[in-house]
């Protein structure tokens, strides 16, 4: 007897579709994964955003709710990976905000209504997904009383108050994040790789001219690319740059940055930047990487992975990164990672520091090695170059294999055989009572000793 395919459930109030949040873009293509490989992968999302830019995978969004005005669902098939076995997307359509923090009571009763429905029509062997706030902690509670296992993926630094306690296995991306939890919370954390699509952010053809820095947050590290640049405008005048605002606006950045030990604003008063283009954000990235000829990751915060890095040397690119985290992981052989300048170390307030030129001159002189000299890592006999190499390593297969070889043991239970009529914290209309166990407990019979009777 053939065995049937496994079932995996995405589940978050967090769409898929968010172009702007690098874990959901990291989901998306897991799910298209599991699809390639026969298992049965669908979601159970809402329309939640990290930024109304993430809208860009579905631009035409408000006009579908307000077409399908009065239903709660809206189901998508979604064939892109496999026509076959398309992964079904179900779109929780009544949040009104794409905020995650403004949803309302109704509104999180209602998304737990529907989510416990789809758990009955589904019948996941497994469900993932990331939150613990007091919604996706009843998501988790949901999915145990129906005897599913959950899968938790961590993808950053920031979840030390949370403790996993209703997870069967907690994930990550990167092996410097499961030594983070490890060290700091004693958590076992197992860590996979990052899922990235070449077919979505690998340019057809390409034309290298530029030094790309996409996302000019402060967390980013736009105080390090406005010192680099300002650098290269004296001694590398050839060397143009182009900043991709996805999130933030480069313009606002160089206002609040600031000297050491000054006041915000403090950075600049008249400077001028030059060869430099802005560009706003794009879901087709692949635009991006077709001009790029070097990419700058010098994040300041704890960085779990850095997908553009991996997204870079995917296109051939080098990477010029900080050592934060994950991302010496993400760049691999494809590049060169450097400590943080010394003035943007320590507290968040110092992400706003403009630092020195001296600070900076081994940015400057690894960042025009990397412009001068790309064949040194673009370039080797059979695919062998050092992006090539962290392309493979960092592949949909390898990753896949990662990943399901962790899952393994949870997906043998095959939780979704369980009859779930008798299952969940709901009960349906339709679901039949459990007379056989719903028994007056038994009395206990007097026992009466002989001299007793005789009495």
């Amino acid at each position: 007897m053939t065995a049937r395919p496994s079932r995996i459930l995405f589940a978050c109030p967090q769409t898929v579709f968010d172009v702007s949040n690098g874990a959901s873009m990291q989901v998306y293509s897991m799910l298209q994964e599991f699809s390639r490989r026969g298992i049965e992968a669908a979601s159970f999302c809402g329309g939640v955003f990290d930024d109304p830019a993430g809208a860009a995978r579905i631009p035409n969004l408000a006009e579908q709710i307000k077409e399908n005005q009065g239903k709660a669902v809206l189901i998508n098939k979604d064939s892109s990976a496999n026509p076959e076995n398309p992964i079904t997307h179900w779109f929780f359509t009544g949040f009104h905000s794409t905020v995650w923090n403004e949803m309302t009571h109704e509104e999180e009763t209602n998304f737990l209504n529907k989510y416990t429905e789809v758990l009955r029509t589904f019948k996941p062997d497994l469900v993932i997904g990331y939150g613990c706030d007091a919604l996706c902690r009843s998501m988790w509670m949901e999915a145990r009383s129906f005897g599913i296992p959950t899968a938790y993926i961590i993808c950053n630094g920031n979840h030390h108050h949370y403790r996993f306690p209703l997870h069967d296995i907690v994930l990550c991306d990167s092996k410097a994040t499961a030594k983070l939890y490890k060290d700091e919370d004693g958590l076992t954390v197992h860590p996979f790789g990052n899922f990235i699509n070449p077919e979505l952010v690998v340019a057809k053809q390409r034309n290298p001219q530029t030094v790309t820095f996409i996302n000019p947050a402060f967390a980013k590290g736009v105080a390090v690319v406005a010192r680099l640049i300002l650098m290269a405008n004296k001694e590398r005048p050839d060397i143009s740059f182009m900043v991709v605002e996805t999130r933030k606006k480069f313009a606002d950045a160089l206002r609040a940055l600031k000297k050491p030990g000054s006041e915000v604003g403090s950075a600049f008063q008249n400077q001028t930047f030059k060869n430099i283009a802005l560009r706003d954000a794009t879901y087709n990235v692949s635009e991006i990487y077709a001009t790029t000829k070097v990419l700058l990751a010098p994040s300041l915060w704890y960085e779990s992975w850095g997908r553009v890095a991996t997204e870079a040397t995917m296109n051939g690119i080098p990477v010029l990164a900080s050592k934060s985290g994950g991302l010496p992981e993400a760049v691999g052989t494809g590049g060169i990672t450097l400590e943080k300048p010394a003035s943007n170390q320590g507290p968040d307030e110092n992400w706003l520091v403009l630092p020195s030129e001296e600070e900076c001159r081994p940015w400057a002189d690894a960042l025009y090695d990397l412009y001068d000299h790309t064949e040194k890592w673009t370039q080797g006999g059979g695919g062998h170059s050092g992006c090539a190499k962290n392309a493979e390593k960092n592949s949909l297969k390898k990753t896949g294999d990662r990943l399901l070889k962790l899952l393994k043991p949870l997906l043998k239970k095959q939780a979704g055989d369980n009859d779930f009529t008798r299952l969940g914290s709901v009960r349906y209309d339709g679901d039949p009572l459990d007379w056989e166990n719903f028994r007056q407990p038994a009395r206990r019979k007097r026992t009466i000793s002989k001299k007793s009777a005789e009495q």
